[in-house]
């Protein structure tokens, strides 16, 4: 049996300033976490993504609507109402893009990827407002002329008392079929502007999905509330159809923007801290930059300790991992500080004096 060896530290190596210098730095290498902050955040409905980009689409095809509508209202002929009602639909996708761009922006308050993803969003709007517009008008008179003839052999007689008394089960079917097409045409180009921006493939096919189903099922309800709105007695529907329609397409189309985005993202981080408390930042990018800077990926504002380019989220395969850009604060996971650490699902990240929860979809 070995013998039992006492260990002696004198009075004078405690005092060691080397000692001293240790017991700091391992001070440094951990920040204790309080059972607040390592409680669950829960993202309010403000926060989910669903509710402000739909709010931020119905926002864009509203403003849209109420500038040009009055010149509608004021045209003496046809000519100058189809003119105007032109112009209103290349304007709608133009300000539903340019608010679809701008929200997370604003919503994280980074005001440079706000103005730089509600330009590119309200460019791209415009431009396939136009293409889009010529080409779903086309497909929707092309799917008229088919399927009208099969449920109507000459043009109809409109009583001034009953003026949807014309309509037939197949011909309203035609009529919102086509305009739904159409719409869903003209949408594709509405949610694509971040994706462009950012220069993210994943965010720019969400934009897309979401523009297409937006589109599709916002097309889908605007005769029927122009019907609904005849039916009420409305002498001019048509103001009021257009308005109720337009908030429609741009609403569903942020709709479906957060719900494909809720839907498909893979790893994700929650600001568990200040008044971004809640909010999510979904990982498009790898890396995914972290830092004080508006060009990061995750912006974090007004924190002195937050180096420009503080940090960095890597995903190695399926696994994602916090790499220190080696910044004077350093980063901590869970207390400790770390270089770099493979993240577990619910990890605690800190920086500065921001607190971020890495979360992850469960692969099955």
């Amino acid at each position: 049996m070995a013998e039992e060896v006492n260990i002696v530290i004198t009075k004078s190596e405690l005092r060691n300033p080397q000692v001293e210098d240790m017991l700091m730095a391992q001070q440094a290498a951990k920040r204790q976490l309080s059972p607040a902050e390592r409680a669950p955040v829960e993202t309010s409905f403000w926060m989910n993504p669903v509710f402000y980009t739909a709010a931020a689409g119905l926002t864009g095809a509203f403003l849209a609507w109420a500038s040009i509508e009055p010149f509608a209202t004021d045209s003496t002929s046809r000519e100058e109402r189809g003119v105007v009602l032109l112009v209103m639909l290349v304007a709608v996708p133009a300000m539903i893009g340019l608010f679809v761009g701008l929200i997370e922006g604003i919503m994280s308050r980074n005001f440079t990827k706000a103005l730089r993803c509600g330009g590119i969003g309200i460019g791209i709007g415009f431009l396939w407002g136009i293409f889009g517009t010529m080409l779903g008008g086309f497909v929707m008179n092309l799917v008229k002329s088919i399927g009208l003839p099969f449920f109507m052999t000459s043009a109809p007689k409109i009583d001034p008392a009953n003026p949807l008394g014309f309509l037939t089960p197949g011909i309203v079917f035609i009529l919102i079929s086509s305009r739904a097409i159409a719409w869903t045409i003209v949408g594709a180009g509405m949610g694509v502007g971040p994706g462009v921006a950012l220069k993210s493939k994943k965010l720019l096919l969400n934009g897309l999905v979401g523009g297409l189903l937006g589109g599709f099922l916002g097309g889908l309800l605007f005769d029927p509330i122009g019907f609904s709105l005849t039916k009420l007695g409305f002498e001019d529907s048509g103001g009021a159809s257009r308005m109720i329609g337009f908030c429609t397409i741009g609403m569903m189309v942020g709709v479906f923007i957060g719900l494909i985005e809720n839907l498909t993202k893979d790893a994700w981080l929650i600001m568990k801290t200040g008044p971004l408390r809640g909010k999510q930042f979904v990982v498009y990018h790898n890396p995914t930059i972290i830092g004080s800077s508006p060009k990061c990926d995750v912006y974090i504002f007004k924190d002195p300790a937050v180096e420009p380019h503080h940090a960095e989220l890597r995903q190695l395969g399926s696994k994602f991992e916090i790499l220190d850009k080696g910044s004077p604060q350093g980063v901590f996971v869970n207390s400790q500080r770390v270089t770099k650490k493979i993240l577990e699902k619910g990890d605690i990240i800190i920086i500065g004096e921001s607190l971020l929860e890495f979360q992850q979809k469960d692969r099955s």
